[in-house]
Formats: structure tokens, sequence, C-alpha cells
């Protein structure tokens, strides 16, 4: 739907701002619109059920290329679930993105921010302009990264993981040899974590690429990858986060109501039970600090065998050596703190993949920061190339010369 209309959208300066978010992955709840002031007041949409409202995403006409147009975005006030209010700090970067064609995306000048809003002070890059909490990346734009890669990349397999609960494709891709070990990489388990999916998305180009390491990789290893696991929230525009009846990332027992998940689980028993799950990775996004990344690694991290203990600090060691990029790794396993029950831990798909991916898996989550002004769709897709490296590294693949 259009949320706002002010009158139409001539290309002159002082024309009628209108918004809208009437399209996939659009979320926008307009406050008010004041076209002589140039000034724009939104919220991200909160739909009970459909986890924390964080994200929004919008379309803005009626403002002539190069002029400044003041954009305010207030965190909900809004219940979504039960009585609970989501901090509002969620859905503030310090710095959101604009794009003149819902293609390209730049961030804006740092915004002046607090607890409950920010306002950020821009030049309109075209009329119209789009203007989102973070670079969106929606399934369509997956498949178009998919396709390139299958290009560049003979014996690359696109298949449907499953159908979600609406009905929408979960696009996944193999590629590799399935006599090697394997590696299981997944993003967007919340759907509001936009930056894992440009992560994954630098990983598949690095993998398709030409690079000697990814030859490597092809050469010795299969890789099976998923950019986005709650499709079904993305396309909506909600979070995902705290989603009801569950979290997809509480999901992983032996009765998941989402398709998608019942459908990884399969996938991994399989390849656990024949011993050649060497790795799992799922790609998150944390909290709004600034600190470098991070991996969560086992809760028992000090007590695991030393043979396991030794593969996790292995591959942590050559993540945060291969990430050399403005996005940093810290240089050790953090653990999940704030899930308070083992029932709870137990149904994380980290936790759940490191009991039941057979006997020489190492389980992690990566955090990928989001507010940091490096937190860029290129610097996202670098990291997401630099795990491609690391993966190489841990597997002791042989990298022929060009």
């Amino acid at each position: 739907m259009v949320l706002a209309l002010a009158g139409g959208c001539a290309q002159s300066p002082g024309a009628d701002l209108t918004v809208s978010a009437e399209f996939p992955g659009g979320s926008a709840e307009v406050l008010a619109i004041d076209s002589a002031a140039r000034r724009i007041e939104l919220a991200p949409r909160c739909e009970p059920g459909r986890g924390w409202p964080c994200w929004w995403y919008a379309r803005i006409a009626g403002a002539s290329q190069g002029e400044t147009v003041t954009v305010r975005v207030i965190s909900s006030r809004r219940p979504h679930r039960n009585a609970e209010v989501l901090a509002g700090r969620w859905a503030l970067p310090d710095r959101a993105v604009v794009s003149p064609d819902d293609v390209h995306w730049t961030p804006t000048p740092a915004g002046a921010t607090n607890s409950n809003e920010v306002v950020y002070s821009l030049a309109a890059p075209a009329d119209p302009f789009w203007i989102a909490w973070g670079p969106p990346c929606l399934p369509a734009h997956t498949e178009t990264s998919i396709e390139a890669a299958a290009r560049r990349c003979a014996g690359l397999e696109r298949f449907v993981l499953a159908h979600t609960r609406e009905g929408r494709e979960v696009a996944a891709v193999r590629l590799g040899t399935p006599m090697g070990p394997a590696i299981w990489v997944q993003a967007r388990q919340h759907a509001w974590e936009v930056g894992s999916s440009w992560v994954a998305r630098g990983l598949l180009e690095w993998a398709s690429s030409e690079d000697p390491a990814a030859a490597a990789l092809r050469r010795g290893a299969e890789l099976w990858l998923v950019p986005i696991m709650d499709v079904d929230n993305v396309v909506r525009g909600a979070g995902g986060k705290d989603a009801e009846p569950r979290d997809h990332n509480r999901d992983w027992d032996d009765a998941p109501i989402y398709p998608e998940v019942a459908a990884a689980q399969r996938r991994i028993r399989t390849l656990g039970a024949a011993g050649r799950l060497r790795l799992y990775l799922d790609l998150h996004q944390p909290g709004w600090q600034t600190q470098p990344s991070y991996f969560y690694g086992p809760v028992e991290y000090p007590h695991l065998p030393a043979a396991v203990r030794a593969d996790y600090d292995q591959f942590l060691a050559v993540a945060v050596a291969a990430a050399t990029g403005p996005l940093r790794i810290l240089p050790n396993y953090d653990v999940v703190r704030y899930v308070k029950t083992e029932d709870e831990r137990a149904r994380m798909s980290r936790t759940w993949v490191q009991r039941h991916g057979g006997p020489n898996v190492v389980a992690v989550t990566l955090e990928t920061r989001w507010n940091l002004p490096e937190s860029t769709a290129e610097n996202y897709r670098r990291l997401g190339a630099d795990l491609g490296r690391a993966i190489v590294r841990f597997l002791g693949l042989a990298v022929q010369p060009p």
C-alpha cells in the first residue's frame, strides 16, 4: 500500500513529497510529511507475530536530485509479541543507505542518533530515490547472483531447498565435489539481518571465480549455500527475530514448523552420517555496538575434548587471519549467554548441528557487524570471499599456482 500521499511528484524543488513501501521487502509507517520543510518522519512497520520491528525500507518521490531532505526515523513503540517493545537502537543505524535506482546503495552521512530516533540529512540522489536501514538483499537479488555464478562455474547446481509455509522457494546452491568434505553455509534465519546475505553473496561470487584458491575448494570439497532462510519475512519486510509461532533459529528440534529448517536438517544429517560434514557456518548480525565481528562457538568450548577444541581453534585462527578487510573478526569465541535454558539452546541451529552433524563438524555462528562506517555491501562481500579462503586453509586444500 502507499503509506502517505501529499500531492503529485513534480521534478521541481518544493514539490510535494510522497513515501511508499509497496514493493517486496518494503517496510515503513509514515508518521509525518512536511513538504515545505522537506522533512519526512517514519517508523519501521510493526507486525505482531512477525518479529522485531527494526527493518525499514521506503521509496521517496518529489525531491529533485541534489536537494537536501531530512528523514527522521523513530523506533516503533508498538509491541511486537505479547507486550514486548523492542529497544529502539536496533532500528536506528548511525548511517542509513540510499539509492537512485533501488540497486546501487551508498551510506548516508552519519545521523543524529539517540535511544529512540535518528535524523538523517541527505542529498536526494534522484527522483524518486530509495532509503533503507541497510542495503536490501531480496530473493530476486540472490537469483541474479546465482545465475551469474552459474555462468562462471560449470557444475554449479541451483536447487530448491524447500517451499516456505507461504509457498515461496528457498533457493540454494551446491558446487564442488561430492566426494570431499562438505561445508554448509546459511544466512538470514532472521530476516532483518541483511548483511548476512551479502556475506553469503560474497562467498558465492568468490567460490565460483577463477581464484586459484576457489578452484582448489571446488576440486577438493563441496559447498552448500543458502543465501536466505526466512524468505517469507524478507519479502514481507518483517524482522523475523522472535517471530511466532517460532523464531527460525529456535526451530531446530525433531519437529520443526518451517519446511526450510526441516529440509536443511535432512541434508545436514545425511552429510553428517557419511562423515563428510566438516564445517557449518550460520551467518547473522549482532547488536548495534561498534566492536569487530565475532564467532559464537559451543557453550562448553572450554571443556571440549582436546582434538575437537583444536579443530575449533584452527578454524577461528584461519578465519581471523583471512579477514584482512575493514570488517575484522575478534580472535576468540563468544558463547550465547542471553539464552538461559538448555531447551532453547538445544533448538538453536548451531547447537543442533554440533549434536547431529557427525563426528567431524565444526559448527559456528558468525555475527557480522552492521553499525560501522565500513558496514557496506562491498565490505560484506569482501568478508564472504575472505571466509572462502579461510575454509580452503582450514581444510588444508592444495592451491595450484595460476
